[in-house]
């Protein structure tokens, strides 16, 4: 039975496997023992005793383990991975932007399967995929991207099966990952965040809630905003924002009567070059258990969110407060909500901003008399 052993000078899972004499065999399986995302450790487990399987499969078959020997030999009128793929991509349809991506998603594998893209198909097994998924991860892919990666594979093999070029598919529904966005923040209503605002007297914890309320802030850009990014004059705020992959997006927004009113105030009080000093000292755990405290505190009046610390807390996130921005603005969700942001005319992006609800604030005695009402 192949088994999974460590080696002290390498971070990747080895296989030890039996050939058909009973020899032990051992080597790498090229999965990390230790993926940058520790929710992924046993998933990479999973794809390295699928290859070591593999390994004495071959092994005991008389095979040469992958590696240590040439690809399988050409089979008449069957096509390679490479060429079906190619033919598959073609007949999609689709607009170029679609065809484009697909083709970007089946790059990606290619590079994974290296050599591997001119066996033919029908020689390509689940075991010859067991690597993908931690490698697409460990490139910095979202398990969402990834789960699209197999799809797009998966029906790759089942129209090879369909036209009599392959006997299996090796990718199931169960290779997917299971909820792509288990910390999916549950949305704040406006009354909930109103009500969440008021819940405490700590002026950089309320100023962080309108900063993601009114503007669309991560609880981190909230966290290191500066004063010289807020201008008074133009009524206008900017900081820079991140996409997924990294890539940086400048934002600038209308400064919203409600939001300018506390800043004003806060910075007439404030010696601080930081917005939300306290927050900037914190780090990004620090200030996120800060805020399910805050959470826990405010008794929100929904029986819909849980205000403990454990169970289904994770719904309940500072990515609360950005959904609600969002729904307010006409974007379902957080995905691509800079870019939606960024393609409205500036007419209508000062309209959706400066139109959003206006919180109604209790007073906070450092910044004297309650927010204006509209």
């Amino acid at each position: 039975m192949a088994a999974l052993n460590k080696k002290d000078a390498s971070p990747y899972w080895y296989a030890w496997y039996q050939d058909a004499a009973g020899k032990q065999h051992s080597k790498s399986t090229g999965i990390p023992r230790e993926p940058a995302d520790p929710a992924h450790a046993q998933s990479n487990e999973e794809a390295a005793r699928k290859i070591a399987e593999e390994y004495e499969r071959r092994a005991k078959a008389g095979l040469p383990v992958e590696g240590s020997g040439g690809a399988p030999a050409a089979v008449a009128g069957i096509p390679s991975y490479k060429e079906f793929t190619g033919f598959w991509i073609v007949g999609i349809g689709g607009d170029k932007k679609y065809h484009d991506k697909v083709t970007g998603y089946f790059d990606n594998i290619g590079q994974f399967l290296q050599k591997k893209i001119d066996w033919p198909i029908c020689q390509l097994h689940a075991p010859d995929f067991a690597g993908l998924k931690p490698v697409l991860l460990a490139k910095g892919y979202s398990p969402t991207t990834v789960t699209a990666h197999l799809k797009l594979l998966r029906q790759v093999f089942l129209a090879a099966i369909d036209q009599g070029f392959a006997l299996d598919c090796p990718i199931g529904p169960a290779d997917y990952i299971a909820n792509p966005s288990p910390n999916r923040p549950t949305p704040f209503s406006v009354p909930q965040v109103e009500w969440l605002a008021n819940a405490t007297k700590i002026i950089d914890w309320r100023t962080a809630i309108l900063l993601a309320f009114y503007c669309g802030m991560e609880l981190s850009e909230a966290s290191t905003l500066l004063w010289d990014t807020v201008n008074f004059v133009t009524k206008r705020i900017s900081w820079t924002t991140f996409t997924r992959r990294g890539n940086p997006i400048i934002m600038e927004m209308p400064l919203h009567p409600v939001l300018e009113h506390h800043l004003l105030a806060l910075k007439n009080a404030s010696p601080s070059l930081c917005v939300a000093p306290s927050l900037r000292a914190m780090s990004g755990t620090a200030s996120r258990a800060h805020f399910r405290k805050l959470i826990a505190k405010s008794k929100l009046p929904s029986p819909s969110i849980s205000t403990k610390l454990h169970g289904n807390y994770n719904k309940v996130q500072f990515g609360s407060i950005k959904l609600a921005f969002a729904r307010e603005v006409g974007h379902a969700d957080l995905y691509r909500l800079a870019r939606f942001l960024h393609q409205l005319s500036p007419k209508e992006f000062e309209a959706k901003i400066t139109g959003l609800p206006h919180l109604q604030l209790k007073s906070i005695p450092l910044l004297g008399p309650n927010e204006p009402t509209p």
